[in-house]
This record gives structure tokens, C-alpha cells and sequence, in this order.
């Protein structure tokens, strides 16, 4: 066998090798690619459902907080306006 002989069987060996590898490279990919996409499916079912959750908590918990919060500083305010006015000021004498 001369050296051209040899030259031509090692590129069909490497060809046939690569040809191989890139198949199998490419099942790998695909399998991944259908777990990850199932992965994915699932982790968006999971952020729409927390999503309702926190809707849900917004407007029956946070809101109401809110309100009674805002209620109670009006009035600490109007209390603090009226002790205002009928305080004696400091630098005054009778």
C-alpha cells in the first residue's frame, strides 16, 4: 500500500468517526432539549399559580392592611393637629 493508499483509508475512518459522533452529539441534544423543555413547562405552571397566589393575597390581605394603616395615620394626624391648637406655647406666660 502505497502512501496516497493510506492517506484515502484515514479520511474515510475519520469521516465515518465524525459522521457517528454527530449523530450521537445530536440525540444528546435532542433528549436534553425535550427535558429541558418539559422542565420548562412546568416551572411556568408553578410562576402562574404563585402569581394568583399573590393576586389573591394583594387584594384580600395588603390592600386592607393599607386602608386600616392610612386610617390610623389620618388620625394620629387629626389628633396631633387639635393637641396643637389648644397647647400652650412654651415661651408664653399667663
Amino acid at each position: 500500500m502505497d502512501l496516497a493508499a493510506w492517506r484515502d483509508l484515514v479520511i474515510i475512518i475519520w469521516g465515518l468517526i465524525a459522521t457517528i459522533a454527530v449523530i450521537f452529539m445530536s440525540v444528546i441534544i435532542y433528549l436534553f432539549y425535550r427535558r429541558t423543555m418539559s422542565l420548562l413547562e412546568s416551572a411556568d405552571e408553578v410562576v402562574g399559580k404563585v402569581a394568583d397566589i399573590v393576586d389573591y393575597a394583594d387584594k384580600e390581605v395588603i390592600r386592607p392592611v393599607t386602608q386600616l394603616g392610612t386610617m390610623i395615620q389620618g388620625i394620629v394626624q387629626g389628633i396631633s393637629l387639635f393637641s396643637n391648637l389648644f397647647k400652650k406655647k412654651e415661651g408664653e406666660d399667663e
